[in-house]
């Protein structure tokens, strides 16, 4: 049977309220008997010592007249009423006996009489009459020149603490019962109030779909683990909001950018079969064709990048490899590109740095990099590359002197399909998922990448990757993209 957390609750409180009142009284009945005991040992023996005193005279005669018990009280002030006395000879015979024990006498066990032979005094409990317990001291009287004389026992009926444990037992009982029952009805309320939230975020938890994930749990309260709760299932939910509608965008763009090329093909296959083109038209609706799949393959292989970055974050193949060494290869590779476009392309630095990572992916963020900044850049400008070290962390920035990026567009730079100018963008070729595929390979390398820009003067991309420590094996460098 699967019980409710408020039950549960419930059950735990009473349980350990219980096991606490239960070893709570069994400590306290334990500890007033104790207590109990000792004053009534301690009353008892004072009392055989008195008579142990007014019954023995040197040189160690014994004096028992009849009813020496109230001889004993009238002359020498013991109170013997309470108490049961009788008193042994060194054989074990009983020589006297108090007159409350008319027609009873103590017992004597054959433990206690050996250890009295030694000199020692016993106290026992024992019920030799009546229905109540009777603590017994049984006390050698010894001199000095004729040894043990006599054994004097004085017991006290244990009736009055009896009584008042049994009165004790029935209110402890009674209010470990009421007690129980109180915090039964104490604890399922405590509990129903406290885990009420809980139904609430139950509730409108449910209530919420993809449809509806503009909705948050609003639960008003102190700043508690539920409250934290709730906020965190907010967090939650919007980050599903976020993933939603990126993968809406995604799916729409990404069917944009396809239907595209395969409308231009289509259309200009369709005009050429209306007429009679000639081979040199034909020809150019076979470029055009070409151009537009090739195109069309660039986009499904970065979709490919990208959907195999999703899914390899976590298990991404790393090597140690010499950064440097592949930043120095990619700049080659642009160098006649820039020439031609009449951009001057240097390397300030270029810092010798071993990091963890796959060599053909990081020359592809670099290859990206260098692309989108030498496209970006009007003839005349200046791209600058810098490879250092700072904090554990190898930093490559590459600097551009080119168009810019409004400060509204920053936080959007590296989404899947963004593009800031997207005539100017298509134009050159860009579908808005270079920049995409550079996040998700830096961040499998448990680095980051940032963007400083103002329109006019250009921008900054910052790559930040930890370093590692060589092991001497290196990777292969790979061809670019």
């Amino acid at each position: 049977m699967t019980f409710s957390i408020r039950t549960r609750l419930t059950l735990w409180y009473v349980s350990l309220l219980t096991v606490s009142l239960v070893v709570f009284g069994l400590s306290f009945f334990y500890v007033l008997s104790r207590v109990y005991m000792v004053r009534t040992d301690s009353q008892i023996h004072s009392v055989a010592g008195l008579t142990a005193h007014a019954i023995v005279r040197p040189p160690g005669e014994l004096l028992l007249p009849p009813n020496f018990d109230i001889l004993l009280e009238r002359f020498f002030g013991i109170r013997t009423r309470d108490y049961y006395i009788q008193v042994l000879n060194p054989e074990g015979e009983i020589v006297g006996r108090s007159s409350t024990l008319e027609g009873f006498e103590l017992p004597v066990s054959r433990e206690v009489y050996a250890k009295a032979l030694k000199g020692e005094t016993v106290y026992e409990t024992v019920k030799p009459f009546g229905i109540h317990p009777v603590r017994v001291v049984s006390v050698p009287v010894v001199v000095k020149e004729r040894g043990l004389v006599a054994v004097v026992q004085v017991g006290a009926s244990l009736e009055v603490m009896e009584e008042i444990f049994h009165y004790m037992a029935y209110i402890f009982g009674f209010g470990i019962v009421a007690s129980i029952g109180i915090a039964s009805c104490v604890g399922w309320f405590l509990a129903r109030k406290a885990l009420r939230p809980v139904d609430e975020i139950t509730r409108l938890a449910r209530r919420i779909s993809a449809e509806s994930l503009n909705e948050r749990i609003d639960i008003k309260g102190p700043e508690d683990e539920i409250g934290r709760l709730a906020t965190t299932l907010n967090e939650m939910i919007a980050r599903l909001e976020r993933s939603f509608k990126q993968i809406k965008q995604f799916t729409g763009d990404a069917s944009h950018e396809l239907k595209t090329p395969l409308t231009i093909m289509k259309g200009e296959i369709e005009v050429a079969l209306r007429g009679d083109p000639s081979r040199n038209e034909l020809k150019e609706v076979l470029l055009s064709v070409l151009e537009e799949i090739d195109r069309m393959s660039y986009i499904v292989r970065n979709l490919l990048t990208l959907a195999r970055a999703d899914v390899e974050r976590e298990i991404a193949s790393k090597v140690t490899v010499r950064f440097d060494k592949i930043l120095g290869e990619r700049f080659e590779q642009f160098r006649k590109l820039a020439v031609n476009k009449g951009v001057e392309l240097d390397i300030l630095r270029n810092t010798p740095l071993t990091v963890a990572a796959d060599p053909v992916k990081l020359g592809q963020v670099i290859y990206n990099l260098i692309d989108n900044a030498i496209k970006y850049t009007r003839p005349g400008g200046k791209v600058e590359i810098c490879l250092e070290q700072d904090n554990g962390s190898a930093i490559l920035k590459v600097k551009d002197t080119g168009v810019g990026i409004a400060k509204e567009d920053l936080p959007y730079v590296f989404d899947r399909f963004y593009r800031v100018d997207k005539a100017r963008t298509r134009e050159q070729g860009g579908v808005g998922l270079g920049l995409s595929i550079c996040k998700e390979i830096v961040e499998s390398f448990g680095g980051t990448i940032d963007v400083e820009s103002e329109p006019g003067k250009g921008s900054v991309f910052t790559v930040r990757i930890p370093l590692a420590v060589d092991d001497g094996t290196e990777g292969d460098h790979g061809s670019p993209p």
